[in-house]
């Protein structure tokens, strides 16, 4: 079962989305590249550790985490990410459910 954060970034444009999403892949989950999961719309993000995925749907990122424990750790990561580059976010309160 996959958790969507509540979490939500917003770019100007799809490919915005991608670069900043690439670039928190690399500075705050130290991953090597972002890639799209086979037979899937969903990003890996983390390096092949697959606890958090992500997905760009009209220059808005959208995140997914594997377990709840996990949750506020990848949060604080977002929010951290997104203050130092200063990024607008958006909360959105979702049903919880497989993505």
């Amino acid at each position: 079962m996959t958790l969507k954060l509540d979490i939500e970034v917003l770019a100007k444009d799809d490919d915005e989305a991608l670069s900043l999403l690439t670039r928190f892949a690399h500075e705050k989950l130290l991953a090597a590249d972002v890639h799209e999961l086979d037979g899937t719309k969903t990003l890996n993000i983390d390096g092949g550790e697959n606890d958090i995925r992500a997905k760009i749907s009209n220059a808005t990122i959208e995140f997914w985490v594997r377990y709840s424990h996990d949750e506020s750790m990848y949060e604080k990561k977002l929010l951290d990410f997104c203050r130092q580059h200063n990024l607008t976010v958006r909360f959105k309160t979702t049903d919880r459910g497989d993505k």
